[in-house]
């Protein structure tokens, strides 16, 4: 059989969607072994699937290339880019792998604003924080490759990281803005952004340097995070980007 996708990306993040809105839900469940077997798959950063919602806009289910369900910033934002298509609005209501999220569409610009956060937890040179799922996000005054890279092994070598798995943030702070460079777990490489990220990023950086940052800049594009702290919680909290819908094509799928 074959199954129509849709390409989309935010700032470099690329994902592969399937709009099952219109099928029965447990149909993805029968051919998911099948999915993940597929190049445009295994080489994208994730799979969206959206599927009808009785009580929002709609669901949205997120996976890693190596199957495993997460939450993911710049995936949501991308599913609402493609709702656009079928039902122009300025807000939607979804849950993004059970995550309550609102999304508000302004021209080429998505929001996508998360619930509070009042949980993290401070290292020496760090904090892991969870966006939806979980960072480590550590600061440094260089970012190449070298560094970066060796950082990452011993990160993910750790007996934390190997007992429950942690996206990896290596952070720049510049004088307006902030450089990020991400190692994303289930997709087990660097990925040019990540939306999650960049949230916890700019919440790191704001606990350890008392500085409100914005702007993020990553291999793939900018994005923006705008929060509110009220010296106990983080709340309004939003990722804002400019997500297109690259290309489509179709799976084949043998059943």
């Amino acid at each position: 059989m074959d199954l129509k996708y849709f390409k989309l990306e935010s700032s470099g993040n690329n994902f592969i969607l399937l709009d099952f809105i219109n099928t029965e839900i447990n149909q993805f469940d029968k051919i998911s072994n099948f999915i993940f077997k597929e190049k445009a798959v295994k080489s994208s950063d994730g799979l969206l699937v959206i599927n009808n919602s009785q009580s929002c806009d709609f669901d949205l289910n997120f996976y890693n290339p190596d199957s495993s369900p997460s939450f993911c910033g710049n995936g949501s934002v991308c599913a609402v880019k493609y709702m656009t298509r079928i039902d122009l609005k300025k807000e939607y209501h979804f849950l993004s792998n059970g995550l309550h999220c609102v999304a508000q569409v302004n021209k080429s610009n998505i929001a996508i604003k998360i619930p509070k956060i009042n949980k993290y937890r401070e290292f020496i040179n760090g904090f892991l924080i969870n966006t939806g799922t979980l960072h480590y996000v550590e600061f440094s005054k260089s970012l190449n490759d070298s560094f970066f890279n060796k950082r990452v092994l011993e990160l993910t070598s750790s007996k934390e990281f190997l007992k429950a798995p942690f996206n990896i943030n290596i952070v720049k702070k510049e004088n307006d803005h902030i450089q990020v460079r991400t190692f994303e777990k289930g997709v087990n490489r660097e990925t040019l952004s990540c939306g999650s990220g960049s949230i916890a990023s700019i919440l790191a950086v704001f606990l350890a340097f008392e500085k409100k940052y914005s702007l993020v800049k990553a291999g793939g594009g900018n994005l923006n995070v705008d929060f509110h702290f009220n010296n106990k919680f983080f709340e309004k909290i939003r990722l804002i980007s400019k997500p297109t819908i690259i290309n489509s094509g179709n799976l084949s799928i043998e059943v």
